[in-house]
């Protein structure tokens, strides 16, 4: 299918060999309806059986679920192929890699140590990694920002008055800045100009997100990859469990970063373990102090979509988190952008867009 191509051309790069597609149970898998944009298989090492606590953002709950329930909505991945009808084939493609990621999973609880440096399990996770972070709802908020306020309008003219209303109703939950109107306002206009005049679809914002994992893997796979270890099995999971993280700057209040300018590259891997990647090279375990963990649980409850997910018996970690009502915001700013010349001089760049996502 045109649609799934990306994907697929990243899976015969990786060292993925298995086509079949298959479920937890082994049998062969239907088209599914409810797409899971973090698999069920790695949830359910966070709990008993396919049973987990979960902890939402709103409303301000907690409750037990089953994994199939998780970070899922229908059709998420459902996109259009070249006959025009609905297809599943990227459903199918992750789910194939979902079963691989999970058995380099194990072999690490097996181990006890993160893969080294040129095997196929540090290539394999490498991508399990980047797709995790590429297919979260999040992740198409580019992608559909101008599609949202086109439907919020209804027809209305999209106007910086328009943009400022909906930024306060729906996407801040407060006025904007004048700053951030206008470059809300500019990204709308220029993203549909650059498409012809239209909104970017549903198949493009699920391709697009999924494409972008070919050029973040390199930036996972050359880091030190670093095992912790907890001797008390109290480490959370989200529905966003990929975690970049920096220690606080002021400039966080109007600027983001990514993998490059991340110091800490999170993956909790099971009650009792996460991956941590950070620049330099090579492979360690190290045994952290609880205060490490609760740190880096809250970090995950901060970046999370809307749960975080604990063991069923363990209801403490999940408890000592705190979650806002709404988390990481896609924000803008427009401003005079400053270029530096060669010779060391500056020069105006007139008025510029930036986009960022906060950390929390």
């Amino acid at each position: 299918m045109r649609h799934s191509k990306p994907l697929k051309a990243y899976l015969l790069k990786s060292t993925l060999t298995k086509p079949a597609v298959m479920s937890r149970t082994g049998a062969e898998m239907s088209d599914p309806k409810l797409h899971h944009y973090v698999p069920q298989s790695y949830l359910a090492r966070f709990g008993r059986g396919d049973m987990v606590r979960v902890r939402r953002r709103c409303p301000p709950k907690t409750h037990l679920a089953n994994v199939k329930n998780v970070a899922a909505e229908t059709g998420f991945y459902t996109i259009t192929d070249d006959n025009g009808m609905p297809s599943t084939a990227i459903e199918h493609e992750l789910s194939g890699l979902e079963g691989q990621g999970l058995a380099a999973l194990r072999r690490i609880d097996e181990t006890g140590m993160p893969p080294v440096v040129g095997t196929d399990d540090r290539e394999l996770l490498s991508l399990y990694l980047t797709v995790q972070m590429t297919r979260t709802p999040r992740q198409r908020t580019v992608a559909l920002f101008g599609r949202n306020i086109t439907a919020y309008a209804n027809g209305r003219e999209v106007d910086l008055e328009l943009i400022t209303e909906y930024l306060t109703r729906v996407h801040l939950g407060h006025p904007p800045r004048a700053a951030e109107a206008q470059g809300a306002l500019d990204f709308y206009h220029g993203t549909r100009a650059m498409n012809g005049g239209n909104d970017p679809t549903h198949d493009d914002a699920v391709t697009l997100t999924l494409s972008s994992a070919q050029v973040c893997i390199p930036h996972l796979r050359a880091r030190h990859w670093r095992l912790e270890t907890s001797r008390k099995p109290i480490f959370l999971t989200s529905d966003a469990p990929l975690v970049l993280w920096r220690p606080e700057t002021p400039s966080d209040a109007y600027e983001g970063f990514g993998l490059e300018g991340a110091h800490e590259i999170r993956l909790p891997v099971s009650p009792t373990a996460q991956l941590v990647l950070i620049p330099g090279q090579g492979t360690s375990v190290e045994e952290v102090k609880l205060s490490r963990v609760i740190s880096c649980n809250q970090d995950l409850a901060d970046s999370c979509e809307q749960v975080v997910v604990g063991h069923p018996d363990r209801p403490t970690a999940l408890d000592r988190v705190q979650l806002t009502k709404r988390g990481p915001t896609l924000r803008f700013n427009t401003a005079p952008g400053i270029r530096k010349n060669p010779d060391g001089t500056e020069e105006s760049m007139g008025d510029i867009l930036h986009m960022y996502t906060t950390r929390r």
